[in-house]
């Protein structure tokens, strides 16, 4: 039976507060949590205060929507989802959120560990600051009890460091899987529940003062982070604190699986043996109704330089060395960009280093050494483009990237469009050699629209008598018949690519070109919106300005709109949004080509006219540092419009 992973927790932590499932009180009077989790925690969520938690909660639109009497059915739905889902996996450690309702004191933390930093390892833990609620904590731990024995899982008592503790061995539903073994106790105030006695032991060491093994907050990749989040808050108090460490995570994911993985190549080693693990950690702060904004978070990667690790003097070594992000010049709209986009986003980055940089994840990834040799392929094969990439496309780009999304009404599976816009240093001539690339692709049809050339890809049916085809070296051409061949159709049949406004354009749908190139005095940019102004002068008084590498604005009533859409109509496994994939990636059956199917009852969400207007504009600013990137960003009141 598979156990939750953080973000699932994580997920049912948030949605129980979004359901009302809450009534807490109370100030910290334990050890922070991270004072007593080991330095091999690998992920990491927390609560101060879930009183002031809630408070603010509701003080924003998100906490209004939630009380909002047409949300009502949704919401019941959505808290039967994540009991069930819980009950479903089984470790729960003995106990769900609800189940602390009324104990809480102060601090709530769910933390993954990688005992001892073996990759084959992993657990779970639950802290709970119960101060002020001790009766209430033992009443707790006999409801656990008796729910446990309920499920036939034998209960023992057992000293451990002079504290009783509560030892469950919890049969698994599968028969081959070994039992659940979960321990609870109770001491200063602090309840805890972990799935590993090893961890158990250590923390009550922790807690005795009587440990010298490092903890969470002497870790480097969780202290700097945290630390660079709380100088940025300059005092204000976070309503919730988060930490991973990407790799170490994966691992323990993997290791909850009994070390098994999908069939296909292994992208985290790969990520690992190209550099990647420069970024040792991850942590930030969310906060609520400060008074500007809805919502404030900050984040802070960090990725500090590899002592020797490139010869050039470049902080990172192999394929991690692409990333550069310069600050460089203000990060605004460009007066072409339409009002409508949902969303919008601008960043600083060294592509064409970047490009060279990606030889070897590009070669480790295919398993041989093929960089080099696609270029040559699309330089000298007869009946290719015969185009040089590096001399006439990649020397010629600049160091700023735009990616824009908007939405296409009615919304079905395929509404979204994105575009991506890259800056040229030579328009002209990577015009001439878009042009010379797609006269030779079949797929290409040319279009024409306020002088400028657009090449549209379609999907297109191959009747040709014979389709020769060079077989493996000594095995000559294999021959086929007259068939319309369904794998050669364009992975975005109606994608699109144009030179316009000095940059490089990808659209998923040609409509959206044929935007960009529309007069400005005939419509309405974005850098001229209410809301986008309101948001960019919000991140500026965040920390934001003309240093920047990344800056971000997004309408999240018309982000969101097709994955809700989509979620009404019963269809977001369908969803090709980002958000749709990411979901299908994340929930996927665990059974090869299986399809997921959607738990949420769809008929029970309200109109999305009715949702929208609690829905405020956002954006986010990130800055390069020495040893990382900072970001901030936050979400406005839906009157910023």
């Amino acid at each position: 039976m598979p156990r939750p992973s953080l973000p699932s927790l994580v997920s049912a932590l948030v949605g129980a507060i979004f359901v009302g499932g809450f009534c807490v009180g109370g100030a910290v009077a334990v050890q922070p949590s991270e004072q007593i989790l080991p330095a091999t925690t690998k992920a990491y969520v927390a609560v101060p205060d879930f009183d002031d938690f809630r408070a603010k909660w509701n003080e924003t639109q998100l906490g209004k929507l939630a009380k909002d009497p047409v949300m009502k059915p949704f919401a019941e739905d959505l808290r039967a989802q994540i009991k069930f889902k819980l009950s479903q996996t089984g470790v729960r450690l003995g106990l769900t959120l609800e189940d602390l309702q009324g104990v809480h004191g102060g601090e709530v933390c769910l933390a993954v560990i990688q005992p001892e930093g073996d990759t084959a390892q992993h657990a779970m833990a639950l802290l709970a600051d119960v101060s002020g609620h001790t009766a209430e904590a033992a009443t707790l731990m006999e409801k656990i009890s008796a729910e446990m024995l309920r499920r036939g899982a034998t209960r023992s008592t057992q000293m451990m460091r002079g504290v009783d503790v509560t030892h469950y061995t919890v049969p698994l539903k599968k028969a081959d899987l070994p039992p659940l073994h979960i321990y609870q106790f109770l001491v200063d105030d602090q309840f805890v529940a972990i799935d590993h006695a090893g961890e158990a032991e250590a923390i009550l060491a922790r807690l005795a003062g009587d440990s010298t093994t490092a903890t969470l907050s002497e870790a480097p990749r969780f202290q700097v982070s945290m630390r660079r989040c709380d100088e940025e808050a300059n005092g204000l108090t976070p309503h919730f604190r988060w930490f991973i460490e990407p790799f170490g995570y994966a691992e323990t994911i993997r290791a909850t699986a009994g070390g098994k993985r999908r069939r296909g190549t292994d992208v985290m080693a790969v990520l690992r043996s190209q550099g990647f693990t420069a970024i040792q950690g991850l942590a930030g702060h969310v906060t609520f109704a400060t008074g500007d904004h809805e919502l404030v978070y900050r984040t802070f990667i960090y990725a500090p330089a590899v002592d020797g690790a490139d010869p050039n003097g470049e902080k990172y070594d192999l394929a991690a060395r692409m990333l550069q992000f310069p600050d460089r010049g203000l990060l605004r709209a460009q007066s072409w960009i339409p009002r409508h986009v949902a969303s919008y986003t601008s960043f600083n980055w060294k592509m064409k280093e970047a490009f060279e940089y990606s030889k070897t994840l590009v070669d480790e990834l295919a398993g041989e050494e093929v960089f080099e040799e696609v270029l040559q392929g699309i330089k000298l094969d007869p009946k290719g483009p015969q185009v040089d990439l590096r001399a006439e496309l990649v020397a010629h780009l600049g160091q700023r990237a735009t990616v824009l999304a908007d939405n296409k009404l009615p919304v079905t599976p395929q509404s979204q469009r994105v575009m991506v816009a890259i800056e040229l240093t030579n328009a002209p001539a990577v015009a001439q050699t878009v042009n010379k690339a797609m006269e030779t692709d079949r797929n290409a049809e040319k279009r024409e629209f306020a002088d400028h050339i657009i090449w549209e890809m379609v999907e297109k049916e191959h009747t040709e008598l014979a389709l020769q085809i060079d077989g493996p070296p000594g095995l000559g051409p294999f021959d086929e018949g007259p068939k319309p061949k369904k794998d050669d159709r364009p992975v975005l049949p109606h994608s699109a690519v144009t030179v316009a406004h000095g940059h490089l354009i990808f659209a998923t749908h040609i409509n959206l070109i044929r935007d960009l190139l529309t007069a400005v005095e005939d419509r309405q940019t974005l850098s001229e919106s209410g809301d986008y102004i309101a948001v960019n002068a919000a991140l500026d008084r965040l920390g934001g300005g003309d240093d920047d590498s990344f800056r971000m604005f997004t309408r999240t009533d018309e982000a969101y709109r097709p994955s809700y859409e989509l979620m009404r109509q019963g269809k977001m496994p369908e969803s090709e949004t980002l958000l749709g994939r990411l979901l299908n990636a994340i929930l996927a059956p665990e059974e090869e080509d299986a399809k997921r199917e959607q738990q949420i009852d769809g008929s029970k969400m309200p109109d999305f006219q009715v949702v929208r207007r609690y829905l405020g504009p956002a954006g986010l600013f990130v800055k390069t540092e020495a040893d990382g990137w900072y970001a901030a960003g936050c979400m406005l009141s839906k009157d910023a419009e």
